[in-house]
C-alpha cells in the first residue's frame, strides 16, 4: 500500500488521510469511554456490594450472638432477589461457617482468614467485612459477585459506541468529499493547465486563480512563469525566422556566386585550352625542325616548356572535368558496374608501364547512377590505385561489392605506397597532394571529382590506409527500389 501511495490522485490521498485520521480519533475516543465506563461501573458495584454487606451484617450480629441459624438463613436468603450474588457465607468468631447462600454452582463458602483473597478476582468480586455488636466482633460476612452483569453492560456500551462512531464516519466521509474539492481543486486545474500546455505547446493557455492563499499565490507564480516562457519563446520564433531568412539570402548568394565561379572556371579553362596547344605545337615544330640549331641548355628549356605543358594541358582537364560533372543534369540507370570496370583496367593496361599486375573485380556487381559521371570516379579511383602502386613488384587492385541494408559498397583496394591517415581531411579537397610531384605525378583534382560525383549520387566516400601497404577507398551508394 505504501508503494502503491505515489501513485494515487490526490483527492484520493486527502480523502483517505482525512477519513483515517477522523477514524484514529474516533477509536480513541470510543477507547477511552469504555475504560472510563468500566472503571465506574466497577466502582459502582463494588459500592453497592458494601451496602449490601453492611446491612446483611447490621441484621446478623444479634443472630451471631444467640447463634440463630434459622434466623440467619432467613437473612442471607433475601439475597435470592439480587442475581449478581453468586455466594454468602456467615461466621461465628472462630471462623465456623454458621449459613450459607450458593447461586448455580453450588460452591463451598471459602476458609475465613487473612489468607482469603478479596477485591476482583477472575470473573467475581469478593468482600469480607466484620461483624460487629457493640463494636465488638461476633463474626464475619462473606459475599460474592458475578461480574457477568458488568461485562454486559460493557458489550452493550461497545456495541453503541462503535454504531456512533459508525455513524460519525460515515457523516465525516460525505463531509470529506466536499471539504477535499477546496484543497485539491485548484492544485488539480494546475496541473490540468500544465498538461495542455506540455501538449499542445500553446503558451498562452493560463491556469484559473482564486483566493490569495498559498494555493492562489502558487497558481499567480505559474502563470508567471508561462508568460515569460511565452515572450522568450516569441523571441526565440522570431530569431529563428530571422537567421533562416538571412541563411537563405546567403545560400542563394553564396549558390549564384558558386554557379558564377564554375562557369568561370569552365571558361577559362576552355579557353586556355587553345594557346597552350599552340605552345605544345609550335615547342614541338621547334624541337622537330631547329633542334640541331639549340645547344644543351636550349634543349632542356624547350623540354620543360614542353612537359609543363603537358601538365598544364592535364590540369586543365581536370577542372573541366570537375566543372562538367557538378553543372550537368543527372541521367540515372542501371550499370553493369563489372563491366564498366573491366573496360577500365584495359585502358590502363594499354598506356601503363610493365609492372606485373594481378586485377581481381568481383563479377555481377550493379549500381543506379549517371553512366558518365560514375565512370570518371572509378577511372579516377582505378588510376589511383594503378599510379601508386606502381612501385611495386607486383600491383595487385582488387574491386568488390557487399550489401549494407539500403546501401551497396563497392571497395577498390591496392597494394601501393598508401598514404598517412594523419592527413586524410586534405584527400577529398581539390589541389591538395599526399605525394610530392617527384614521387607521383598527378593534378591533384581527381579524388575531389570522385567526392563530388559521388555525394551528386547521394553516396558517400571514405578512405583508410597506412604507409607502405596499401589503401583502400570505399564508395558507398543508395540502392534503387527497383534493386530490392
Amino acid at each position: 500500500m505504501i508503494g502503491q501511495w505515489r501513485y494515487w490522485r490526490l483527492k484520493t490521498k486527502l480523502l483517505f488521510l482525512t477519513l483515517f485520521t477522523s477514524a484514529l480519533g474516533i477509536a480513541l475516543v470510543c477507547a477511552s469511554l469504555i475504560f472510563v465506563e468500566n472503571q465506574n461501573y466497577r466502582k459502582q458495584l463494588e459500592s453497592e456490594l458494601h451496602v449490601i454487606a453492611s446491612i446483611l451484617a447490621e441484621q446478623s450480629a444479634a443472630a451471631l450472638v444467640f447463634e440463630d441459624n434459622q434466623q440467619l438463613s432467613n437473612i442471607i436468603a433475601s439475597l435470592k432477589r439480587i442475581d449478581t450474588i453468586r455466594q454468602a457465607c456467615v461466621y461465628d468468631q472462630q471462623g465456623n461457617v454458621m449459613t450459607s447462600l450458593a447461586g448455580r454452582q453450588q460452591m463451598q463458602c471459602p476458609k475465613a482468614g487473612p489468607q482469603l483473597e478479596v477485591g476482583f478476582v477472575g470473573d467475581a468480586y469478593r468482600l469480607m467485612m466484620p461483624v460487629t455488636l457493640d463494636n465488638e466482633v461476633v463474626g464475619q460476612l462473606f459475599l460474592a459477585s458475578h461480574l457477568e452483569v458488568l461485562r454486559g453492560h460493557i458489550r452493550t456500551f461497545v456495541f453503541v459506541a462503535s454504531g456512533i462512531g459508525a455513524v460519525i464516519l460515515i457523516a465525516l466521509v460525505f463531509l470529506a468529499l466536499r471539504l477535499q474539492r477546496i484543497v485539491s481543486e485548484p492544485i488539480l486545474k494546475l496541473s490540468e493547465t500544465a498538461e495542455r500546455i506540455a501538449q499542445d505547446h500553446d503558451y498562452s493557455i493560463r491556469a484559473p486563480v482564486s483566493g490569495t492563499d498559498e494555493l492562489g499565490r502558487l497558481g499567480n507564480t505559474f502563470n508567471e512563469m508561462i508568460s515569460t516562457i511565452q515572450q522568450q519563446n516569441h523571441r526565440i520564433l522570431e530569431s529563428r525566422d530571422s537567421l533562416e531568412r538571412i541563411v537563405e539570402a546567403r545560400t542563394s548568394e553564396l549558390s549564384m556566386a558558386n554557379r558564377e565561379l564554375e562557369a568561370f572556371s569552365y571558361s577559362v579553362s576552355h579557353d586556355l585550352r587553345q594557346p597552350l596547344r599552340a605552345v605544345e605545337g609550335f615547342g614541338q615544330a621547334l624541337e622537330e625542325d631547329c633542334g640541331d640549331q639549340l645547344n644543351d641548355i636550349g634543349k632542356d628549356y624547350l623540354k620543360r616548356i614542353r612537359a609543363a605543358s603537358v601538365r598544364m594541358a592535364g590540369l586543365i582537364d581536370g577542372l573541366l572535368i570537375l566543372s562538367r560533372v557538378s553543372r550537368q543534369s543527372m541521367e540515372n540507370q542501371t550499370i553493369d558496374l563489372s563491366q564498366l570496370l573491366e573496360e577500365i583496367t584495359e585502358e590502363l593496361q594499354d598506356i601503363s608501364d610493365e609492372v606485373p599486375t594481378e586485377i581481381l573485380i568481383q563479377p555481377g556487381m550493379w549500381i543506379v547512377g549517371d553512366s558518365r559521371m560514375l565512370r570518371v570516379a572509378f577511372q579516377n579511383l582505378l588510376a589511383n590505385a594503378w599510379k601508386y602502386s606502381a612501385k611495386e613488384e607486383k600491383r595487385v587492385v582488387q574491386v568488390v561489392s557487399r550489401r549494407e541494408g539500403r546501401w551497396v559498397s563497392i571497395e577498390v583496394r591496392d597494394n601501393g605506397v598508401g598514404f598517412d591517415m594523419r592527413y586524410i581531411d586534405k584527400l577529398f579537397v581539390a589541389f591538395n597532394r599526399l605525394h610530392t610531384p617527384s614521387e607521383f605525378g598527378g593534378t591533384g583534382i581527381g579524388l575531389a571529382t570522385v567526392y563530388r560525383v559521388v555525394r551528386r549520387h547521394h553516396g558517400d566516400i571514405s578512405a583508410t590506409s597506412q604507409l607502405g601497404e596499401g589503401a583502400s577507398f570505399v564508395v558507398k551508394l543508395p540502392v534503387a527500389e527497383d534493386q530490392g
